[in-house]
């Protein structure tokens, strides 16, 4: 089977778009990180975060923060 230069064109085409989605940043890559300090360190599950990420806690979350608990999938920690 003879390729003609018009399929050697859309595999280029297709393989540009693949890496260039691979490239896209992700959630983790644009989210602040968990600071390394010694209140962040000892926290190893989701819920310990809304001690104080609460409305009334002492650091809470801005109003356009997305209302999950599931804080580790989006924010990774330092070091």
């Amino acid at each position: 089977m003879k390729l003609r230069k018009v399929d050697g064109l859309f595999v280029l085409f297709a393989l540009a778009v693949i890496v260039g989605v691979s490239l896209l940043p992700t959630p983790k890559d644009r989210n602040p990180m968990i600071p390394a300090d010694a209140v962040h360190q000892p926290i190893t599950v989701e819920k310990d975060c809304l001690q104080c990420h609460v409305p009334a806690g002492s650091k809470p979350l801005p109003e356009r923060h997305p209302r999950r608990q599931d804080c580790f999938r989006c924010h990774a920690r330092q070091g």
